[in-house]
């Protein structure tokens, strides 16, 4: 199994979820989708819309800041933002240096198609987070589903 696909798996064992976009309240962006993919199969998530007005989305009421998600370290974070806003978000949550043993810091993040780039993964490498971090065209909205059944399948074959 690749690297990827157990960054996949370590993420959606995660306690908590959250989906950081631009847009939220738009039923045909992938933000709003990738919410709902995960409400849709009863994880706890919540919705971070940065900088922006709280409203509810989905029965959700939006967060405004990052530094507004709870348990951190037990929480997954999807992002669907464009990478210039992206790389500010990464280094919010994983800063130079270190917060300490990765308490105040994400489970993983997951950036989702178009929401990486070149200086994303040139942070994650000069932070050492390879990891932690899942991106370069994975999609949960695409992906889940498998990588979840590969989860029940593992716990099976563990019985």
């Amino acid at each position: 199994m690749s690297p990827t696909t157990e960054t996949m798996k370590h993420f959606l064992q995660a306690e908590k979820f959250a989906v950081i976009g631009r847009t939220m309240n738009d039923r045909s962006r992938w933000d709003n989708k990738i919410l709902r993919w995960y409400q849709d199969r009863q994880f706890p998530v919540i919705a971070v819309r940065p900088n922006k007005p709280s409203e509810e989305v989905e029965g959700i009421q939006l967060l405004t800041e990052i530094n507004q998600i709870k348990d951190l370290s037990k929480t997954s974070i999807s992002i669907i933002i464009n990478p210039v806003i992206g790389i500010n978000i990464l280094k919010e949550l994983y800063p130079i240096p270190s917060k300490g043993n990765g308490e105040n810091e994400p489970r993983n993040i997951w950036f989702q198609p178009g929401a990486d780039d070149s200086k994303i993964w040139e942070y994650v490498k000069q932070r050492q987070i390879e990891d932690k971090i899942i991106g370069k065209g994975e999609c949960v909205y695409r992906d889940g589903d498998d990588i979840l059944n590969q989860i029940k399948r593992d716990d099976k074959s563990r019985l």
